[in-house]
């Protein structure tokens, strides 16, 4: 089992995260925190394999925790889930070496993929101390690979229907309103969109009607 720390000031937030950690199968919650310093005071005892960490904390902030975790030399995988969206936090947080960044309110399906993002790099590196160049691909380029080595899957048009999605966030879009957006067949429309389901950058929703077929429906996961 993969040991999660979750380090929250909101209790309804900390408490919802810990049950969704819960219910992956292979993460379990090893400790909850509410404040910076309790939290670094348990991991610098070399506690925990993955990190979620707030950005606004009492006492010491997400990213002064990190910083203190990494010039003592402790490499937990962090992942931030934190309303903090401005561009030089979420910086600092990449030199630091954050795994992953997610902006609140997030859909727990982006937190998901964040943990299957955990799982292929521990997959790709447990027990070597060398890395092909395919390996370190895997690691830096994770879904951007998959978009140019998936079948039939071109990243010009991936770029088109990820950006009329971003024209309306919270909308759930049907396969055939993006295809004439994109000028497209909805056959084609409908190969992407499913793609961009199973990496977890949108969300499909299955729709029913009085009358006629069931219709899924799809936004970008925020």
């Amino acid at each position: 089992m993969i040991k999660v720390i979750i380090v929250e000031d909101d209790p309804m937030v900390k408490m919802i995260t810990e049950k969704f950690v819960s219910s992956t199968g292979e993460f379990k919650v090893e400790a909850s925190f509410g404040d910076g310093e309790a939290a670094y005071e348990y991991i610098s005892k070399g506690k925990g394999d993955l990190l979620i960490l707030d950005m606004y904390l009492p006492g010491m902030d997400g990213l002064t925790l990190l910083k203190n975790l990494r010039e003592n030399e402790i490499w937990i995988e962090t992942i931030f889930v934190t309303a903090a969206s401005n561009l030089e936090d979420i910086e600092k947080a990449s030199q630091l070496g954050a795994l992953d960044y997610l902006i609140k309110p997030f859909n727990f399906a982006r937190l998901r993929s964040s943990f299957k993002k955990y799982l292929d790099k521990k997959e790709t590196t447990y027990g070597k101390e060398s890395l092909t160049q395919e390996e370190v691909d895997k690691i830096f380029l994770g879904d951007k690979k998959n978009v140019v080595t998936c079948k039939g899957i071109h990243e010009s048009t991936l770029k088109k229907i990820i950006s009329i999605l971003e024209e309306d966030r919270s909308k759930e879009w049907s396969t055939k309103e993006v295809a004439e957006k994109v000028d497209s067949s909805v056959v084609t429309v409908k190969k992407y969109l499913d793609y961009l389901t199973e990496t977890g950058k949108v969300e499909s929703t299955l729709h029913y009607k009085s009358v006629g077929r069931p219709q899924y429906k799809y936004k970008l996961n925020i």
